[in-house]
């Protein structure tokens, strides 16, 4: 098995799609569509990679971010439309490892997630 992924985002499609790509790469997927969903997973798993869409309920309080590295530090990236969203500094500040951008190209996002799980 390559790796434990966690994807949050509301959208069902965009869902959807990420993980039967990354599944396709040989990585464990598990799917939520918001952040609040996110915290009882900490205790009880370990993620490699957690991919949040930061227009997804609960990805843009902090403490989110603060739980997610209390648990064991994975790398995160984040999911965005546009650019010049003031969060996403705050995000980097925050420790975030990179970005997705819509709309997807999945060869680029395999490569990356490949890359973050060597």
């Amino acid at each position: 098995m390559a790796g434990r992924i966690c994807i949050v985002d509301h959208d069902l499609a965009s869902r959807g799609y990420l993980r039967e790509c990354l599944e396709r790469e040989g990585y464990q997927v598990i799917t939520l569509d918001s952040g609040y969903q996110v915290r009882p997973h900490f205790s009880e798993e370990y993620f490699n990679i957690i991919i949040l869409n930061i227009d997804s309920p609960g990805v843009k309080e902090k403490e989110l971010f603060l739980e997610i590295y209390k648990s064991h530090r994975p790398r995160i990236l984040l999911i965005v439309s546009e650019r010049g969203d003031p969060f996403l500094k705050e995000a980097i500040d925050a420790g975030v490892y990179g970005f997705i951008y819509k709309p997807f190209n999945l060869k680029e996002v395999c490569t990356m997630v490949n890359h973050l799980t060597r």
